[in-house]
Order: C-alpha cells, then sequence, then structure tokens
C-alpha cells in the first residue's frame, strides 16, 4: 500500500507538472525539462514571437536537414533605435531541445527602416540523429549594440621612459591568454604575476585605458583596462608598426581581474622588445566597444519542419 501511495503520488505530481508546462507555466517547464528535455519540448506551446522591454524577437523561418537546422530569428525595436547591425547577443542565448546538440549563432542582416536585425541560429544534433518534427525553444536575455571600432596609431604613448622595475602583484582571478607564447601552466602557479595598475596613462578612446607599462624578466609589458566589461564586452588589443607597415604582434597576452567579481578587468600585452627597438617602432591599437546594452526575458518555440 505505502509503494501504490507513492506511486500515485508521484503520478498525480508529475501529470500536474506536466499540465502547468504544456499551459507555459515556465517553473514547471524549467523543471520538466531537466528531468525530461523530450517531453518538456513535446508539451512545450509553439510561440513564434516574444515581446519585452520594447524588442520583439520573432521566428522567421527553420529548415532542417538529416540533423542540422538553420534557424532564422529578427530582434526589432518597436520603442526607439536601439538595434543596429552591430548589435548580437551577448552570448546570452539559450537552447533547449529534446536531443544533444551544439549551436550558435550570427547576425546576418540589419534593416534600418524597420530597425531590424536578422540572426541565423545553427544547431547540431549529435550522432547524426534525424530531428525534424522535434521542437525547439529559444531563449534571450541581453542585446548588445552600438559598437564602435578603433583602429589606428597611438602617438601620445609615450614610450621614451618605460620603468625597467615596475610594481607587480597577484591578480584576484585570471580568466586565459592566448599568443604563441601563451603558457596555460603560469596562470596557476604562485609566482604568476601582473604589473600594479598605475592609474590611466594613456586612453586611446571611452572604456579604453592603458594603465601600465614596464620591462619584466627583460620583457615588455603594457596593460590595457576595459571599462565594466561585463555590460560593454569591450575588447581589443595593442600591437607596433615599422615604417615598412610590417606588424608585430605580442608574444603573449592574459586576461585578469584585480576584485573577486571580476569587475575589473585588464589584459596584459606581452613584447619581446627592446627599448631600442621601440626607438623605430610606432604603437597601434584595435579596440571595440559598445553603448548599448538591453537586458530582457524573450523566448520562443517552434517546430523543426524539413
Amino acid at each position: 500500500k505505502i509503494f501504490a501511495l507513492a506511486a500515485a503520488i508521484f503520478l498525480a505530481f508529475t501529470l500536474s507538472i506536466s499540465a502547468l508546462a504544456a499551459a507555459d507555466y515556465e517553473p514547471a517547464y524549467k523543471l520538466l525539462y531537466s528531468l525530461s528535455p523530450a517531453i518538456a519540448q513535446r508539451l512545450k506551446p509553439v510561440k513564434l514571437f516574444s515581446e519585452d522591454k520594447g524588442i520583439r524577437l520573432e521566428v522567421l523561418s527553420a529548415h532542417v536537414e538529416k540533423n542540422v537546422a538553420e534557424i532564422y530569428l529578427s530582434v526589432q525595436d518597436l520603442e526607439g533605435d536601439r538595434i543596429d547591425q552591430t548589435t548580437d547577443l551577448f552570448d546570452s542565448y539559450g537552447i533547449n531541445a529534446p536531443f544533444e546538440s551544439m549551436g550558435s549563432c550570427e547576425n546576418v542582416g540589419f534593416d534600418p527602416q524597420s530597425k531590424t536585425a536578422t540572426f541565423l541560429v545553427t544547431i547540431t544534433g549529435q550522432d547524426e540523429q534525424e530531428i525534424a518534427g522535434d521542437k525547439i525553444t529559444f531563449s534571450l536575455r541581453q542585446l548588445l549594440g552600438k559598437k564602435h571600432t578603433f583602429d589606428a596609431a597611438l602617438p601620445a604613448l609615450d614610450l621614451t621612459h618605460i620603468s625597467t622595475n615596475p610594481d607587480t602583484m597577484k591578480p584576484a582571478q585570471v580568466f586565459g591568454g592566448g599568443g604563441e607564447g601563451f603558457d596555460s601552466s603560469r596562470l596557476f602557479s604562485d609566482d604568476f604575476r601582473v604589473l600594479t595598475p598605475s592609474g590611466m596613462l594613456y586612453s586611446p578612446l571611452k572604456g579604453v585605458d592603458i594603465t601600465g607599462m614596464g620591462y619584466v624578466s627583460g620583457q615588455l609589458r603594457i596593460q590595457i583596462q576595459y571599462e565594466n566589461v561585463l555590460e560593454t564586452d569591450n575588447h581589443g588589443y595593442i600591437c607596433f608598426k615599422n615604417s615598412s607597415g610590417d606588424t608585430v604582434h605580442s608574444a603573449a597576452n592574459y586576461s585578469f581581474s584585480t576584485d573577486a567579481q571580476g569587475k575589473e578587468r585588464y589584459e596584459e600585452h606581452l613584447f619581446d622588445l627592446t627599448q631600442e627597438d621601440l626607438a623605430s617602432l610606432t604603437p597601434h591599437g584595435w579596440f571595440v566597444t559598445s553603448d548599448s546594452l538591453i537586458t530582457g526575458s524573450w523566448s520562443v518555440t517552434f517546430p523543426l519542419e524539413s
């Protein structure tokens, strides 16, 4: 009797959750999806558009061939002028599917008259499983736009008085790095250190400051701070060019934060250049900044049809 009662309670609970999910009650849907993605997606109602914060997300088309789906979505500003050709989804989208999959998303067009950006979402099911007939839920939390690109020389950056004994510190967090000379093992060593930020030495544009320069173990380091990076995605790099236009890139770069919350973001670029080398080189910067972040809640659900 105890087992029968437990089974009855479980059945009632399951049916209740399923009913709520079918009625598009989000908490019930999330719970059911965590238990059974296939059932959750089968019960999820079709919803081809979603509006929040004066922004409309809409499904334009969904084409499937074998285990690959190509979905076109539009994002339209109904109230203002916050969408443009630079708008992206700031890695804030989610894809719920009844099968194991990988997804990507890119901005493929913008219509200034209707203030609409079009995105192509590509979903690939694993194991070459046929996915036609399934339903997909695409959710979105943030839109980032109004981006500005800076690509120019930095003539005002003073390279004549670079310290050979700069102050260094251990960063609070290290996020990664790159370059041919990048050594990931250094990130976890006790002696990994970066330049201590010394305040703005030079600012090529708003949101990007050069905050340190110095030679450490004979290697030139240039430190860049990106302001409010969690809401702007400000990023870029610094390099050098000679009179012939040849480019000298950094041997390695490291991204880190000086605070535990990761708000104060920095990048340090390491160059195998001496002070004598710098006399015949000009510093250049390539940076991307953003002025517009829209946060909301959008979700669409649609069938995949051949």
